[in-house]
């Protein structure tokens, strides 16, 4: 499971190399920054003339909302709501009278005197019509990126956890010390940053914990993975 979570994340935050954008390419970004722009704004009028009556809206809780939905909720909002996007790394394809967009985004929303950040990917969906690019779908999800700070631990008792664990057959993750700190060896090497007694998170890319559980002498043998949707996976220490 924490693999296939990664994979999503590296193909998501991924930036290649790619041709330098059309003209019509560029004019598809250019309306979604207007759009933008008007939104942050709160210029519902200039909003409305970019997205299409039917726009499908799909948040990172899977909830699906319309655009008079969305106008509604909009207009619920308090002048005084601290909320803010900045959009970077545009990708932009045409096919025909079709565009897509993929971007990331970082939101920032007020409470009190705290900034809390949210990381996402967003996929808009446009369509010319009469000459104009209308919004007529967006998706969005977040970003597997860990604000949670590690705590003060020994390091001298990492190289209990060192070793082999599988996950499955042929799956195999090797957990070694190095400078001082935990690494994770899959497909990418990864910082374990401790969390408490014997539990570790990863900066990015995998939001759950790690929990290494030991025998009756202490010795580590496996650990369990815990999902921020309350599963958890066991995985034994091999070698």
């Amino acid at each position: 499971m924490r693999y296939v979570a990664w994979l999503w994340f590296a193909l998501s935050v991924l930036v290649t190399a790619q041709e330098k954008p059309s003209s019509a390419e560029k004019e598809v970004v250019n309306v979604r920054k207007a759009r933008h722009e008007a939104l942050r704004n709160r210029d519902a009028v200039v909003w409305s003339q970019f997205v299409a009556d039917d726009c499908i809206f799909s948040d990172e809780d899977g909830v699906v909302r319309t655009k008079a939905k969305s106008l509604e909720q909009w207009e619920k909002l308090p002048p005084e709501y601290d909320y803010d996007v900045n959009p970077s790394d545009y990708l932009a394809h045409l096919y025909g009278n079709t565009a897509v967009i993929s971007l990331r985004v970082s939101v920032h929303e007020g409470f009190n005197d705290t900034d809390v950040v949210t990381e996402q990917r967003v996929t808009e969906t446009y369509y010319k019509q009469n000459g104009s690019w209308l919004l007529i779908a967006k998706q969005w999800s977040n970003l597997p990126i860990n604000f949670r700070k590690p705590v003060a631990v020994d390091a001298n008792a990492y190289g209990d956890y060192i070793g082999e664990y599988e996950w499955r057959p042929g799956n195999v993750e090797t957990v070694v010390v190095k400078d001082g700190k935990l690494w994770s060896q899959t497909e990418r090497t990864l910082e374990y940053l401790p969390a408490g007694l014997d539990t570790f998170f990863l900066k990015e890319g995998d939001l759950a914990t790690f929990t290494f559980s030991r025998d009756t002498q202490g010795h580590v043998i496996g650990y369990t993975y815990h999902r921020i949707d309350g599963q958890e996976i066991y995985v034994r220490k091999i070698r």
